[in-house]
């Protein structure tokens, strides 16, 4: 009798080492397979480069191919439920910002981004606004008063509804008291063409997709998000909002967050490999560099750290739209469970929360 016990336990053993070290995703993992990141937005913005830079110099790290595509629409949410509907096997990514804080609020999403995404935040950027060269808005303080004496008159594009730029031209408008036609595009690259060709009046983007036309002479900075005005090598002095409208300086600085998540569900030992690599290339001359040619600032955010920075981004901002009555808003943030701002640090970490990386 003994003995049977014995050959079972060794047999039950055997069978769970089999299954420990023939994981199919572990498997996979430590070959050659390429990964593919889904970028939420439209190429040559702020979440593509450096999604796709960062991403290069993680194939370094990885000893793997990361191959990059895009598929933008409703602010992030198709490129979102692509990635979530494939194999929690670690090949699949998704190039991302803002931790997707606005798309439950929005109606385009049922998932949790804190609770069902693995968050790794490489950077954050300013938000800013611009017109062309021949615009008669010359300060900020000019299309505010323009905008005060003809609501809605003037189009202002952003990066979509619910999108990181039309939060911030929202924080504005609703703090200046004033009324604009807002003018959606897929990502703040396209947004900043519009303006380029005429199609808006001023363009609310990220500083970093405007930066390239300002220094060329093709548009011409109102303001920026940030708490002190920023000199530029330009030459030109890039005034913070705050001088215009008081009360945001509190806010500031505001902007984009760059992030790349994976579904929380991949082996713990994936995202680990992942969580290592992305450090290691977010901290990396080559890419720091390039932040500081954009304008963007390194923020290198992860594990337990970054879900509480999802959970708390979505709930500041779900709660302004809401509060706001932002256009496109469909559900009240209580219904989700989503705490008050206020009340976060009393909320966090929810029940039933467990961090799977440090």
């Amino acid at each position: 009798m003994k003995s049977h016990l014995r050959a079972l336990v060794l047999c039950m053993f055997s069978l769970i080492l089999a299954i420990s070290f023939t994981s199919p995703s572990w498997a996979d993992w430590s070959g050659s397979k390429p990964v593919t990141v889904v970028i939420q937005y439209k190429a040559g913005g702020g979440t593509d480069t450096n999604t796709r830079k960062y991403c290069k110099i993680m194939e370094e790290y990885l000893g793997k191919t990361i191959n990059a595509t895009n598929r933008p629409g409703a602010i992030g949410a198709l490129a979102m439920d692509f990635v979530y509907n494939k194999p929690a096997d670690g090949y699949w990514w998704m190039g991302g910002s803002q931790f997707s804080k606005p798309l439950r609020v929005m109606g385009h999403t049922k998932l949790i981004p804190w609770k069902d995404w693995q968050y790794f935040k490489s950077n954050s950027a300013l938000s800013s606004w611009a017109v062309k060269p021949d615009s008669p808005f010359k300060t900020m303080a000019d299309f505010l008063e323009a905008a005060r004496k003809n609501p809605g008159k003037y189009k202002v594009s952003t990066s979509g509804i619910g999108g990181i730029w039309h939060e911030s031209n929202a924080i504005l408008t609703n703090a200046a008291k004033i009324e604009v036609t807002n003018v959606p595009y897929k990502g703040g690259a396209p947004a900043t063409l519009a303006c380029l060709q005429g199609e808006v009046d001023v363009v609310s983007s990220g500083l970093h997709e405007q930066i390239g036309f300002i220094r060329a002479g093709k548009l011409r900075n109102l303001a920026v998000f940030s708490k002190e005005p920023i000199n530029d090598k330009s030459g030109a002095t890039f005034m913070p909002i705050g001088e215009y409208v008081p009360e945001l300086a509190k806010m500031a600085p505001f902007g984009a967050e760059h992030t790349l998540g994976v579904r929380r569900d991949t082996p713990v030992e994936i995202l680990e490999d992942i969580k290592d690599a992305f450090s290691k290339a977010v901290n990396s001359k080559e890419f720091e560099e390039h932040l500081e040619k954009k304008y963007f600032f390194k923020e290198l955010v992860v594990g337990e750290a970054a879900d509480r920075m999802a959970a708390h981004r979505e709930s500041v901002t779900s709660w302004l739209f809401w509060d706001l009555q932002i256009e496109g808003v469909k559900v009240n943030p209580a219904d989700l469970g989503i705490p008050r701002p206020e009340d976060f640090d009393k909320w966090w970490p929810p029940e039933g929360y467990t961090p799977r990386l440090k």
